[in-house]
């Protein structure tokens, strides 16, 4: 179970928004006062709403069974100001929306479990003289019965933990029960028990979880290089004080746990709201840090962004941060830019896909959705480069739309962390010409494993045979050391016509989009079909002689002189007749076995979706709209011919 959907209406700063969260790790971005810590209060502020409003309901009340359990009765909804402790605020107005006490606050949050069935709960906060009103919104027709069963362990199935950055810690801490514990992580001041917490792990009462938090501990400080070790010389059933000593290493004497550095203690304080997410068994975890990096190394926070993945399927994480290094760190569905605007949707920059064209020769690394978003909170020089350096894989490919088209496909995957970053070089020619060049140069860059060492190169088939297109991703991969991929259909727009049976379901997406209107799909695949079976008429037509002999010249040119300089031969050596006759037959065999997707350019995959769609009102242009419909591409539609990007 995790939040998929969060409202927030009239809270401080925000007038209306709602953000899209994914189940593992959310990390919240942007400029100062964008936020941030706003969205967190929500949350926090929700589940107090749910804490204080659960009740078990009445014996012999309608509708309901034994141990059922009921939000927002109506004569237990007025909270004094004092009493609501998830929010900072010094007045009582300041949580509404312009601190105008009518604009009534709506957080309505959406739960998806296992088994993908929402429910959304949504709490109104209203004022009453010095009072807070906390109500169920919709109490009256709330569905009660749902409520009951979507959850296994009520009346608390969610555990919440909110800190903040420990800095320092208190030279002494008494010993202090679970419920005050509890109290001081909400109103964030886990650093006042931050000993107590740590007893509770190293205290010998569960060596399992001891040696879990172990190990991530010096796993995210150390890279298992190094050992910290605790131990503790007081006991909590007879002592009024905890007294935790570390050291660092078999050699090192223990000390207070006071003489910590203000990283270490904050990297301790983190992954215990992981390791002790929750006393008891609970349906969803929840973790909230404010800003955990401002004393962190930059290998730390990556280091701690893979431990955050580790535990991804069993606490869900949001945390706010401005750091570069950070952000970076993640996978981009798992960081969300905020703004600042007061009202909208709000997705993770996976979905930022920019339609725009960066020039008609554009030339070197494609800015990735990352970009953006860090310039944003720090304007920093190179850092297209440095992400580079920083992705999983470095991704060639001919031209801007196909870095544009492969990263969204590559973000179907959305548990895939991988980061990736694509190079533009321009065309077939500029492949032949500089492709060695950049071997050169990236393969004495490196961060971990050099640059050229996770490339890829990706190229278009444009006239090439199948024959020829085998052969020359082999003498790529043999010469240049690094995984090349080539589809089988001529460009890849073209790859649509591969599988018409999936392409008219994804047509029927954009119809359906673009008019509001619901067309069959058997409709669309029916005229689909007839339009592409009816066009080898245009082909025919198309490839002629003259056409053959052009098709030779552009071939020769742009490939067969230039396989000399790469492959130290020539791949392909035909003379004109010979190659035009080879292109012919070719040409001749693919249109006769209907594999028309292996000859069309993208112009005339622009012809055959029109003709298929005009006929509902939706004009289509394959230079400004093919993107748009690979934006809508999902599982169900998913061409094999794409496959090669799963490898990658």
């Amino acid at each position: 179970m995790h939040i998929h959907k969060f409202q927030i209406k009239n809270f401080k700063s925000i007038k209306d928004i709602t953000l899209y969260f994914n189940k593992d790790l959310n990390i919240l971005t942007g400029v100062n006062n964008s936020g941030k810590t706003t969205v967190l209060e929500a949350l926090s502020l929700w589940q107090e709403c749910f804490t204080k409003l659960i009740s078990e309901a009445k014996r012999g009340e309608k509708g309901y069974k034994r141990g059922d359990y009921v939000l927002g009765p109506s004569y237990n909804k007025y909270f004094p100001f004092n009493e609501i402790n998830s929010v900072r605020s010094p007045n009582f107005e300041d949580i509404f929306h312009q601190r105008v006490k009518k604009n009534e606050v709506l957080l309505a949050l959406t739960l998806i479990d296992e088994e993908n069935l929402e429910l959304c709960i949504p709490f109104t906060i209203s004022s009453s003289g010095s009072n807070y009103v906390i109500a169920l919104q919709n109490y009256s027709i709330y569905d009660h019965r749902a409520f009951n069963d979507y959850f296994a362990n009520l009346p608390n199935p969610i555990s919440l933990i909110y800190s903040t950055p420990v800095a320092q810690i208190n030279l002494e801490e008494a010993f202090v029960t679970d419920p005050i514990i509890k109290e001081q992580l909400l109103v964030r001041k886990s650093e006042t028990v931050l000993r107590n917490r740590l007893y509770r792990i190293i205290s010998g009462l569960d060596a399992t979880l001891n040696e879990a938090f172990l190990n991530d501990l010096n796993y995210v400080l150390y890279n298992s290089e190094k050992k910290i070790e605790f131990k503790s010389e007081t006991n909590i059933q007879k002592d009024a004080k905890a007294i935790i000593l570390f050291r660092v290493g078999s050699k090192d004497v223990f000390k207070d746990l006071s003489l910590l550095g203000s990283g270490t203690l904050q990297i301790i304080g983190i992954l215990l709201n992981i390791h002790l997410k929750s006393e008891n068994k609970t349906d969803l975890n929840i973790v909230l840090l404010d800003e955990p990096d401002s004393h962190i190394h930059r290998d730390i926070q990556r280091r701690l962004v893979e431990v955050f993945n580790k535990y991804g399927s069993g606490v869900q994480t949001f945390l706010s941060t401005h750091n570069e290094s950070l952000i970076r760190s993640a996978a981009p569905y798992q960081v969300f830019h905020l703004e600042g605007k007061p009202t909208g949707e709000i997705r993770s920059i996976h979905f930022n896909i920019d339609s725009g064209h960066l020039g008609l020769h554009f030339k070197g690394i494609m800015p990735s959705n990352l970009s953006p978003v860090i310039r944003s909170i720090g304007n920093t020089t190179g850092l297209d480069f440095i992400n580079a350096l920083e992705a999983d894989r470095l991704v060639f490919v001919e031209g801007e739309d196909d870095a544009k088209v492969f990263r969204i496909l590559l973000n179907q995957q959305l548990n895939n962390r991988k980061k990736y970053m694509f190079w533009v070089l321009g065309g077939i020619s500029e492949v032949f010409e500089n492709i060695l060049s950049y071997k050169a140069v990236f393969s004495g860059l490196k961060n971990g494993t050099s640059l050229w060492d996770k490339s890829v190169l990706v190229f278009d088939k444009d006239e090439l045979s199948n024959e020829h297109k085998d052969l020359f991703t082999q003498k790529f991969k043999e010469k240049l050391g690094i995984d090349t991929y080539c589809a089988n259909s001529y460009t890849f727009e073209a790859t649509l016509f591969s599988d018409l049976r999936k392409t008219a379901k994804l047509l029927s997406k954009l119809i359906e989009k673009a008019t509001a209107t619901i067309v069959s799909e058997q409709d669309i695949f029916d005229d689909l079909e007839s339009n592409y079976l009816n066009y080898d008429v245009t082909l025919k037509a198309k490839f002629n002689d003259e056409f053959h002999k052009n098709t030779y010249y552009r071939y020769k040119n742009s490939k067969v002189e230039k396989t000399a300089q790469v492959f130290g031969q020539r791949a392909v050596n035909m003379d004109e007749h010979t190659f035009v006759s080879y292109v012919r037959n070719y040409f001749d065999e693919t249109i006769a076995k209907e594999e028309y997707h292996k000859i069309m350019d993208k112009y005339d995959v622009e012809n055959v979706v029109k003709q298929t769609i005009d006929k509902h009102g939706v004009n289509f242009s394959i230079e400004s709209d093919f993107i748009e419909l690979i934006k809508l591409v999902d599982k169900s539609t998913w061409i094999s011919e794409w496959d090669f990007l799963n490898r990658i």
